[in-house]
């Protein structure tokens, strides 16, 4: 428009004949603030519905193609209206990024009846345009504009795909892959996908896992907790829990020093997974609190293994200690039939409970949580019903 103003352009179109430059000129103008006037309303609109239906997209995508069709036809000759389509393309691409595909296909078939309704207006003033070239220009520029829309549709699928598992690792889940094989042509989100592939273990070992004891962490423990309470539900199997206390961790820091409580600690993890199954997770919940999760282990079942836990601290001489200097440990079981999302949940707090009840009971010692056990009521709390020595009794 600034051109045609100072007269840089000198072509004209079918209205300046009628109209005069000057009036075509300013009633491009009068558009244009009209336009932004509708804009502004429509702003207003979506601050106070804080809402954008797919009605409102299209009417703004209609009113940016009258825009820019009526500006061509006031301001551009018949044999350049290509130059039109050249500016549509760049609204669908931007309705392509931001709304989907349904109201890009919208948005297509509003340029196309827009540069048909242009191109006929010319003719019927006379112009003397080709409407079979025409229809040709625009379904050339159909079909390059799809295919292109097309391949910037697999990057975005691809790109999301690539930003949930990022999200799946930031919640501590790195069991996803990235889909290399489906990248005929290795572009920079291929390389990001396989630079991810490759350090995946790396980020699952520093997210997952505590650096001291080399035992899964908290999140690690609530991660894979969720993983064996799916697998218990559909299996119908019980899910048991050993909350575990190392007896007097305080005495062994304040008479060798933390130097030496932290590599007791390494020494309590190894123990611990060198005792446990191999389908069971081994996590350090606190400073020397650790806890075991047993997929399908009953009452009994999960009783044993903490008997066999404490039977493996009495008889392992620790390296960063005297020989004469033993580390027992109490242990809190649980152990549920997996019926909900919260069985693991609920037995850790159980098994914890009995954890307490196990340390003020003089240590050394487990303890099976059941119905009415009260950590802090009582001198005894359960003894005789939850200990390990009671279930072997029985068990015999």
């Amino acid at each position: 428009m600034t051109l045609k103003w100072f007269g840089v352009v000198s072509s004209e179109s079918v209205l300046v004949p009628t109209l005069g430059r000057r009036t075509a000129l300013l009633s491009l103008l009068a558009i244009v603030v009209a336009y932004t006037l509708y804009q502004r309303l429509v702003s207003w609109h979506l601050r106070r519905t804080q809402r954008a239906s797919r009605g409102v997209v299209v009417a703004v995508n209609a009113s940016d193609l009258i825009c820019l069709f009526t500006a061509a036809a006031l301001v551009s000759p018949p044999e350049h209206y290509e130059r039109a389509l050249l500016l549509s393309m760049f609204t669908v691409l931007f309705t392509q990024s931001f709304f989907g595909w349904t109201v890009t296909l919208i948005h297509l078939a509003l340029v196309a009846v827009g540069y048909l309704s242009l191109v006929g207006f010319a003719t019927g003033a006379g112009a003397a345009l080709s409407p079979a070239e025409e229809l040709w220009t625009l379904a050339l520029f159909a079909i390059g504009l799809m295919v292109y829309l097309g391949l910037q549709g697999q990057v975005a699928l691809r790109t999301k795909s690539l930003v949930e598992i990022f999200h799946r690792a930031q919640e501590g889940d790195f069991g996803a892959r990235y889909d290399e094989s489906a990248d005929q042509m290795p572009d920079p989100i291929t390389k990001i996908g396989r630079a991810y592939n490759k350090m995946r273990a790396d980020l699952e070992a520093i997210v997952l896992t505590d650096p001291l004891s080399g035992c899964f962490n908290r999140r690690g423990l609530n991660q894979l907790a969720e993983r064996e309470v799916s697998r218990a539900i559909r299996g119908k199997k019980h899910i048991a829990v050993l909350a575990i206390d190392v007896d007097h961790f305080k005495t062994i820091n304040d008479e060798y020093g933390h130097l030496t409580g932290d590599e007791v600690i390494r020494e309590v993890g190894a123990l611990l997974r060198e005792t446990a199954r191999e389908v069971d997770v081994v996590a350090r919940i606190g400073g020397e609190e650790f806890a075991i999760l047993a997929p399908d282990s009953n009452d009994e079942g999960a009783l044993i293994l903490a008997d066999r836990v404490m039977n493996a601290f009495r008889a392992h001489a620790f390296k960063s200690l005297p020989p004469e200097r033993r580390i027992t440990v109490s242990v809190g079981v649980s152990a549920a039939p997996a019926r909900d999302d919260d069985v693991a949940k609920t037995t850790l707090a159980r098994a914890d409970e009995a954890l307490y009840v196990a340390k003020r009971n003089g240590r050394n010692r487990a303890e099976l949580w059941h119905a009415g056990m009260r950590a802090f009521d009582g001198p005894n709390g359960g003894k005789a019903r939850g200990s390990v020595q009671g279930m072997i009794r029985i068990t015999e």
